[in-house]
């Protein structure tokens, strides 16, 4: 496992959870939030937070949720 390999399966799903990441790669959960942190500080990657798909908000079996950033600028040319 690489460190883009993991930019690559975020970017291309536009999100993912912690969970689903640390399967596709075969990975533990720890490894995985490693790699993901990494992405977040360079901007690449937003946390989402924990989402079970329910509203109680109160399970904590919710696993958290990673989604790709687009920085998209727009250019001017004078």
């Amino acid at each position: 496992m690489k460190l883009g390999e993991i930019r690559n399966y975020i970017q291309q799903r536009q999100q993912s959870s912690l969970n689903d990441v640390s399967i596709h790669f075969d990975i533990s959960k720890e490894a995985a939030k490693l790699a993901l942190e990494y992405w977040i500080k360079k901007g690449k990657i937003a946390e989402q937070g924990a989402s079970c798909g329910s509203s109680c908000n109160g399970c904590g079996d919710a696993d958290e949720s990673y989604q790709w950033v687009t920085n998209e600028k727009i250019v001017r040319w004078l």
